[in-house]
């Protein structure tokens, strides 16, 4: 590990930290947005997941501008979609049959309508600015996207393409990994790494609130209203009900080697497991079985999925692939 400091004129030195993982990736972030070394587990700063976020400013804004949620805000030098190329797609998403990934490195949200990949919001590579840590992305009820970003601890939310951002919670979560909206529309819940659990937000925005203390990395509910986590810990699958704030371990005793996503369809689940190079599925009484292993998997990470397929984002292979979900056959899509 090496640590540098580096200066601009007339700006306050800010400490680097570079980090190396076998998987062979380099990552780069500020002491505010907590060092995550690419697909391995994020540092954290051990706060206790009852305590409620810090009641401080997003980094960057003025301490005076605290409690103020639905803020229209701009990304200072974003990415040129001209110039811009699939880098780390980590996670990915559906909305109205189209394809969304997010590309942690590049940074910014790509998304697939009718065989075509743009650049829907362009990240920027400012550190500790908005959009430079996009780690997560879903779709919003009422038309957008929303995207979890751990530059600025913000849940943003993207109405159009290219268009400004509004941030929905006021840098109160740390590092924002998973997300997903109820069923009702009415509530979005977050997965944070930094505090190891799970919150919640009004879906205008607002101040996160404690739901479970599950270090969930992935999440995804089912037709009920439960809400599916995959955490990296040896309760690997928990069951959350929402309305109760309880959690229940479904699948225990560590079977997979580093689960990164989640995805309810139907009657089960499905887990990534990137250092194992496989899928799982799961069911609801806690079975759990091999479903893919192999190429072209190369250390897969994000999952969603609809009523044929599943897609799986692979940033080692620079790919998100699709799999059929009865015969397996998978093709990449990028």
């Amino acid at each position: 590990m090496i640590i540098r400091k580096i200066c601009a004129i007339g700006k306050t030195c800010q400490t680097l930290i570079v980090a190396t993982c076998f998987l062979g990736g380099l990552t780069l972030a500020t002491a505010s947005s907590i060092v995550v070394a690419q697909e391995s587990e994020p540092q954290t700063d051990q706060k206790d997941a009852t305590e409620q976020p810090a009641e401080t400013a997003p980094a960057g804004e003025d301490d005076s501008q605290t409690d103020v949620y639905g803020k229209s805000v701009q990304v200072p030098d974003p990415i040129a979609a001209d110039q811009a190329a699939v880098n780390y797609p980590r996670a990915v998403a559906l909305q109205d049959g189209n394809l969304l990934v997010v590309d942690l490195d590049l940074p910014g949200i790509w998304v697939q309508a009718d065989g075509t990949l743009k650049l829907r919001t362009a990240g920027t590579k400012l550190l500790r600015k908005p959009m430079n840590r996009p780690w997560c992305v879903t779709a919003h009820p009422d038309g957008g996207i929303l995207i979890g970003d751990s530059a600025t601890r913000e849940i943003y939310y993207a109405a159009a393409a290219g268009g400004d951002l509004i941030s929905l919670n006021n840098g109160y979560l740390g590092i924002p990994m998973a997300i997903a909206v109820d069923p009702s529309g009415e509530m979005i819940y977050v997965g944070d790494a930094e505090r190891r659990a799970v919150f919640r937000l009004p879906i205008g925005g607002g101040k996160p609130e404690l739901v479970a203390r599950v270090n969930a990395r992935g999440l995804s509910f089912d037709s009920d209203g439960m809400l599916w986590a995959v955490t990296p810990d040896a309760e690997a699958v928990q069951r959350i009900d929402v309305k109760s704030g309880t959690a229940e371990t479904i699948v225990g005793d560590r079977p997979y080697q580093f689960p990164n996503g989640i995805a309810w369809a139907g009657d089960r689940g499905f887990v990534t497991d990137g250092y194992g190079k496989s899928i799982w599925t799961f069911t609801a009484d806690g079975k759990t079985e091999k479903w893919f292993e192999g190429d072209p998997l190369g250390g897969p990470v994000g999952i969603t999925a609809d009523d044929e397929s599943l897609y799986v984002a692979d940033p080692q292979k620079k790919q998100v692939f699709r799999f059929d979900r009865k015969t397996k056959a998978v093709e990449p899509v990028l």
